[in-house]
C-alpha cells in the first residue's frame, strides 16, 4: 500500500501549464487564510472557510463524512448502487480521483487539478515520506495539503483536529465523545473479561487470514485473541494459510469478508469439526456502505459494537440495532429503516437499488 510520489510527480511535471494553473491557488489574496499545524508538524496556510475538500483516498473520505459530507468534491472510486442506498443518490456523480497511497489506484492529478479544491486532506497512519509527499503535491498543485493522523486509539482527537480545521468544534466534539464512549466501555469490559479466540477469513481453499500484528489486525486483536500468528504476515492484506493450520488454531469465532467465503466454509465437511462451525459462531461482516471491520477507518467503531454483542453478550449492553441506527445517522447522515437494517445485517436479503 505504501508508495512514494516520485513517479507521479515526474509525470505531473509534463502536464500543461494551463492545466496546473487551473487549480485553486490557496494564496489567493481574496481568500482569508490562517496557519494550520497538521499531524506531521507541517505549518500549512489554509482557507478559513473551507467548502471544497478533496480527500486523499478512501480512509480520508470515510473519516470526513460525519462533518463534511456536503463539502467532499470527489471520491476515490465510484460508489456502487448498494452504497448509494445508504449514503444518497446525490453522491453518484462525484468525480473519481483515486488514492494518494494505494497501489493500483493512484491519485489522478489531472482530475484533481480540474476540480477547484480548496484543500486536500490525508488521514490515517503516518507514512514514512508523508512530509515530503504532501509538500511536493502542495507545491505542484497550489492547493494546501494537510495530514491528520488517525490510529485506532486516537481517532477522537483526530476529529477534534478536523473540527478545528473546518471551524466545526461543537460538531467534532460530539463525534469525538461518541467514539470515546465506545472505547471507554470496551476498556472497562476487558479489564475483567478474557478475550475469546477468533480468526478473520477470506476464501476456503488456500485460506486467507488477517495475520496478528498487522495493520488490518487492530480491531481483531482489540476485540479478541487473533489466533493467526503467521511468519512474515501480509501487513496490508490477507496472508495465505491452509485448512490444516486453521484446524490447529481452532478459533472460537470466525468472521468472513464475503458471503461466498462464509457459505463455502459452513457447507464444506472439511470445516465441520472446527469449534466455530460446530457452535454456530461464524459470521459474515456487514458490508454497506463501508464494511464494519475490515477497512481501517472510522467504520471500525461500529464494528467494535457489533463484535461486542456477538462475542460477549453478557458483558456488553449494546443493542446492535439501536447502535446501527445511531451510527448511520451520525456518520452517513442516513435515516435508517427496518428494511435497510435487514438488508444490511441479513445475508441474502437485498434491496432494490433504484
Amino acid at each position: 500500500m505504501k508508495k512514494t510520489l516520485a513517479f507521479l510527480l515526474a509525470f505531473v511535471m509534463l502536464l500543461s501549464v494551463s492545466l496546473v494553473g487551473g487549480a485553486a491557488a490557496f494564496a489567493d489574496d481574496a481568500e482569508e487564510t490562517w496557519i494550520f499545524t497538521d499531524s506531521a508538524g507541517r505549518e500549512v496556510e489554509v482557507p478559513k472557510d473551507i467548502q471544497r475538500i478533496l480527500p486523499s483516498g478512501s480512509l480520508a473520505q470515510t473519516f470526513m463524512w460525519p462533518l463534511a459530507a456536503d463539502r467532499i468534491i470527489s471520491t476515490n472510486r465510484e460508489y456502487t448502487p448498494e452504497q448509494l442506498v445508504y449514503i444518497g443518490e446525490q453522491y453518484a456523480d462525484l468525480p473519481v480521483t483515486g488514492n494518494l497511497y494505494q497501489t493500483g489506484s493512484e491519485l489522478n492529478i489531472e482530475e484533481v487539478a480540474s476540480l477547484d479544491a480548496q484543500i486536500i486532506i490525508d488521514f490515517g497512519e503516518p507514512k514514512e515520506n508523508i512530509t515530503e509527499d504532501l509538500d511536493n503535491l502542495q507545491a505542484l498543485l497550489g492547493i494546501p495539503c494537510v495530514f491528520i493522523e488517525g490510529s485506532f486509539t486516537n481517532t477522537a482527537d483526530a476529529y477534534r483536529m478536523l473540527g478545528q480545521l473546518l471551524n466545526m468544534p461543537e460538531e467534532a466534539e460530539k463525534v469525538a465523545q461518541y467514539i470515546e464512549g465506545i472505547m471507554d466501555k470496551t476498556a472497562e469490559v476487558f479489564e475483567k473479561t478474557d478475550k475469546k479466540t477468533l480468526a478473520f477469513i477470506n476464501g476456503s481453499d488456500g485460506l486467507g487470514c488477517i495475520a496478528k500484528g498487522t495493520y488490518f489486525d487492530e480491531i481483531w486483536s482489540y476485540m479478541g485473541d487473533n489466533v493467526a500468528v503467521v511468519d512474515d504476515g501480509q501487513m496490508y492484506w490477507f496472508s495465505t494459510v491452509g485448512l490444516e493450520q486453521l484446524q490447529l488454531w481452532d478459533p472460537e469465532f470466525m468472521f468472513f469478508y464475503s458471503e461466498d467465503a462464509y457459505q463455502n466454509a459452513v457447507s464444506d465437511p472439511a470445516w465441520s469439526e472446527l469449534q466455530a462451525v460446530k457452535s454456530g459462531n461464524c459470521y459474515t461482516i456487514p458490508q454497506q456502505p463501508i464494511d464494519f471491520c475490515f477497512s481501517p477507518s472510522v467504520n471500525r467503531y461500529l464494528g467494535i459494537m457489533w463484535l461486542g454483542e456477538l462475542m460477549y453478550p453478557d458483558e456488553f449492553d449494546w443493542n446492535i440495532k439501536d447502535e446501527v441506527f445511531t451510527y448511520y445517522k451520525m456518520f452517513y447522515h442516513c435515516d435508517m429503516t427496518d428494511e435497510l437494517y435487514d438488508a444490511l445485517m441479513s445475508p441474502g436479503h437485498t434491496l432494490p437499488t433504484e
